[in-house]
């Protein structure tokens, strides 16, 4: 087996199962708010295409994906981020959400062949870029986001050799799990440096459409450089998964200067990951209607306004910018607080510390929770108030 297999470590989840194991329970439903899984239901139209074209199933689908679902991205990549001019042959590829793709882009991307290849990741993270980095041979450098920093990843401390074994720099715009937004000087500041040292600046943006209604939508990384030009240095990946309420579709893709997507599609030709072609039919319609989008985000502002009632009895709780988490300073350790909480009241949520690594003496992580806002409100009110009940307690 592959020896970088032996530095990969357990997924978050298997942490927790193992906390929460001697907790003897008698068949009492949970309440699950570890998981970023949407719960409102997929949209009607998206269902009704698969359903209508199953019989497409039967056929291999390219690893490039159809023309018209190509042509669907960039319609959606210029109404959405105002941006011209991206060429569906050139500038865009399909993946099977953006776990899959970004894993499999940073495979293909580092070059072991060069000394010491680094990955830059914010700290905490999702897990899926650290996996990836070991398994492709790169070393990991971790940046802290840290709660008196509004935790902003603070990447002016990266010292100069860092930036110069840099290959791949990783954002996560919101950030799963603090809601952080990068704005356009950070994203440019950001370019400048891959512009200089020579690395790719890989940009998840899976919770770009889930904000505020009232406020004004995340920036991307996208309307900062034009990826039709050779010498960019932007690659972004978008999914239906929590935009549509499509997790289980698998279905999102990747943007980019040519000879980038080029070099991807290679890959991927051998990897072998593909969208069937109901799932591109359902995808295009997906990308191309904004109503339903629309209607997710009022719901989810429902959910966050509920959830911030329930928990009035902690100081400074807020909506992050964007995304669907709630990530809580709690009194105590965080898995201290999580065990409790489902012990007492049924609810799990994801301690803080198993989403981030220790880095300059500290885990960023350490006395959070994550809580997904994900629920209907009548479930969310239950949790939340549990939550507040067992924060009064330390």
């Amino acid at each position: 087996m592959n020896n970088y297999l032996k530095s990969l470590t357990e997924y978050p989840f298997f942490f927790l199962r193992e906390l929460l194991a001697p907790i003897e329970k008698n068949g009492d439903e949970t309440l699950g708010l570890h998981i970023g899984e949407p719960k409102n239901p997929p949209p009607a139209e998206a269902l009704d295409i698969l359903n209508k074209h199953a019989s497409l199933y039967s056929k291999y689908p390219t690893s490039k994906g159809e023309y018209f679902l190509r042509e669907s991205y960039c319609n959606w990549l210029e109404r959405r981020f105002t941006i011209k001019s991206i060429d569906p042959d050139k500038n865009v590829l399909p993946i099977a959400g953006s776990r899959e793709g970004i894993f499999s882009f940073i495979q293909a991307t580092i070059d072991t062949s060069k000394k010491n290849p680094t990955v830059i990741i914010p700290n905490p993270f999702y897990k899926i870029y650290e996996g990836a980095a070991t398994m492709a041979g790169a070393s990991t450098y971790y940046v802290n986001s840290l709660q008196e920093n509004n935790f902003k990843p603070n990447f002016k401390d990266i010292p100069e050799k860092i930036w110069k074994d840099c290959q791949l720099l990783i954002l996560c715009s919101p950030s799963n799990p603090t809601g952080y937004c990068i704005d356009k000087d950070e994203y440019l500041y950001l370019l400048n440096l891959a512009e200089k040292y020579d690395f790719l600046v890989c940009s998840d943006e899976c919770y770009t459409d889930i904000y505020e209604s009232s406020q004004a939508a995340p920036a991307s990384l996208l309307e900062c450089c034009d990826i039709t030009q050779e010498n960019s240095k932007a690659v972004v990946f978008h999914s239906l998964s929590k935009r549509s309420n499509l997790a289980g579709l698998r279905s999102g893709f990747v943007s980019a200067n040519e000879s980038v997507i080029k070099d991807f599609l290679l890959y991927r030709t051998y990897h072998g990951v593909t969208l069937s072609l109901p799932t591109q039919m359902a995808s295009k319609w997906a990308w191309e209607d904004n109503v339903h989008v629309e209607n997710n985000r009022k719901d989810y502002d429902k959910k966050y306004e509920v959830a911030i009632s329930a928990l009035q009895d902690i100081p400074k709780i807020s909506r992050p910018s964007g995304g669907f988490y709630i990530w809580l300073k709690v009194p105590c350790d965080d898995r201290v607080f999580a065990k409790k909480l489902y012990e007492e009241s049924n609810v799990i949520v994801l301690p803080g510390s198993y989403l981030a690594v220790e880095n300059e003496k500290v885990n960023p992580g350490k006395g959070f929770i994550r809580i997904a806002i994900v629920h209907d409100v009548d479930i969310i009110e239950e949790a939340l108030s549990a939550i507040n009940q067992i924060y009064n307690k330390f």
